[in-house]
């Protein structure tokens, strides 16, 4: 019996700091790509904030075939890569063969494509809520304690080990019973004060003091929660994060009551740390995983015939900069030019 997490950025060398400290568990080792393999085999794994800790001699591989015996065929894979290279740790899953696939993916649709290729019963699905930094290949830096949702994804699917070891290694762990309310919660989490901040290149602070902007993110995110509703899917409070309190807040409370509990909720929530697809444009990076936020919701309202031009005029843009069919230079500080992108007017400019 082993546990094998597949991905070596941010959250999967949080997990792999976890178990490996922890006692009495399965052995761990990190799948990871070639480069980020051969940086752990020569040089310790240094985490720095809550939990700080320097581990070497950890089990890596940069592919299947490089792991131990004793690694192949595991109890848990844990799959902690980006929601667009799902498709493409396919292949390396099912060479790996292990007896469960927990993701901890953010966004929405990893679930169904693992369930498609492996078959429901093996899939649980996790949302975690520690907001984590990576500042090298082999440094990270824990900014906020979270925790994590698991829940089946298929009648049979089997959550004891991953519940166990990760409770083990310290998170705070919560069951739910629907997998689609865990991470559909989560992505309302994961949309606020992201997007909008990497279009217009602004610190999420910036963003939140205009609110024709904090109108703009609570519009993406009512859409969000009228696609649930059609679905029969309710937000659920995550670990140590109330997801489903602040849906309803978004949803009823008057923006004067609303708004300052977001800027304190969004730019606080985030530990400091600037938006994921803001890093990922300014890395230069050709995917986004806007497409499994602002994408999946737009694409599910169609499903339900439903309209949701925010979250789609939020992905057309982001997507267009990310894949060089718009110049960010045209987004870059012009919130009149976003605004229009997603259908709405441009109320009389107010500040806080």
């Amino acid at each position: 019996m082993a546990i094998v997490i597949v991905g070596g950025g941010a959250i999967g060398l949080l997990v792999l700091s976890r178990l490996a400290q922890a006692a009495n568990l399965p052995p761990v080792a990190l799948l990871t790509r070639p480069n980020g393999a051969a940086a752990l085999r020569a040089n310790p794994l240094v985490v720095s904030g809550i939990g700080a800790c320097e581990l070497s001699n950890l089990t890596v591989a940069g592919a299947v075939a490089e792991l131990p015996p004793a690694f192949q065929s595991p109890a848990l894979a844990i799959l902690c890569v980006k929601g667009y290279d799902t498709e493409g740790a396919i292949p390396t899953l099912r060479a790996l063969n292990p007896a469960t696939i927990l993701t901890l993916q953010n966004g929405i649709g990893n679930e169904e494509l693992l369930a498609a290729a492996f078959g429901a019963d093996r899939i649980v699905s996790g949302a975690i809520t520690t907001s984590v930094d990576a500042t090298g290949p082999t440094t990270i830096t824990v900014t906020k304690a979270g925790g994590i949702g698991l829940a089946p994804v298929g009648a049979a699917s089997d959550l004891t080990l991953a519940e166990t070891a990760l409770a083990a290694a310290g998170f705070v762990v919560q069951r739910y019973p629907d997998y689609r309310a865990l991470k559909w919660s989560k992505a309302l989490l994961n949309m606020l004060g992201n997007a909008t901040a990497a279009i217009l290149g602004w610190p999420v602070d910036q963003v939140y003091a205009d609110r024709r902007l904090i109108a703009l993110e609570r519009a993406a995110v009512r859409e969000a929660l009228a696609v649930m509703q059609a679905m029969g899917v309710k937000p659920v409070n995550l670990p140590r994060y109330p997801a489903a309190l602040l849906a309803f807040g978004i949803r009823w409370l008057p923006p004067a009551l609303l708004d300052p509990i977001l800027r304190q909720r969004v730019a606080g929530g985030r530990g400091g740390k600037d938006p994921s697809l803001l890093r990922d444009l300014r890395a230069g990076r050709t995917r986004s995983e806007g497409e499994f936020l602002y994408g999946a919701v737009a694409a599910a309202a169609a499903a339900h015939g439903l309209a949701a031009p925010v979250n789609a005029g939020l992905w057309r843009v982001l997507g267009g900069i990310a894949r060089g069919e718009l110049a960010w230079e045209e987004y870059r500080g012009q919130p009149e030019r976003l605004l229009a992108a997603c259908s709405v007017t441009p109320p009389a400019h107010r500040r806080d």
